[in-house]
């Protein structure tokens, strides 16, 4: 099963269109690595494919900040959803740096969106 999995020309579901996860985190990664992909023309297999690809590439802008999201926290498909674990102790020891309460309940772009005015107040 393991083998099928690692190959999305074989998944039952390959041939189906891209999820919206998918075309979300494809756009966004072809964005980073200045490729033009239509995430729309692919199936699912082709998309999970493309990503592969493109994960492995070099980043176009070798500039950019570590940490920093790819894409406005706003836009994520997954905003909304409690934030992680690691986005929650950040945002709890940045917190106390400068003397903040920490927050009890974050979404994931919320939480990045915190970390991000956090680490310009405490140059972390």
């Amino acid at each position: 099963m393991s083998s099928q999995l690692s190959n999305p020309s074989q998944w039952t579901t390959g041939s189906d269109p891209p999820t919206e996860k998918q075309k979300s985190f494809l756009s966004t990664l072809a964005a980073s690595k200045n490729a033009d992909v239509d995430p729309s023309s692919l199936n699912k297999s082709e998309a999970s494919q493309k990503i592969d690809e493109l994960k492995h590439q070099e980043t176009v802008n070798a500039d950019a900040g570590a940490g920093q999201p790819i894409q406005d926290p706003k836009g994520w498909a997954t905003g909304d959803e409690p934030a992680t674990g690691k986005q929650m102790g950040y945002v709890a020891v940045m917190a106390k740096e400068v003397g903040e309460e920490v927050p009890g309940k974050m979404g994931k772009s919320e939480a990045s969106e915190r970390i991000g005015e956090l680490k310009g107040r405490t140059g972390m």
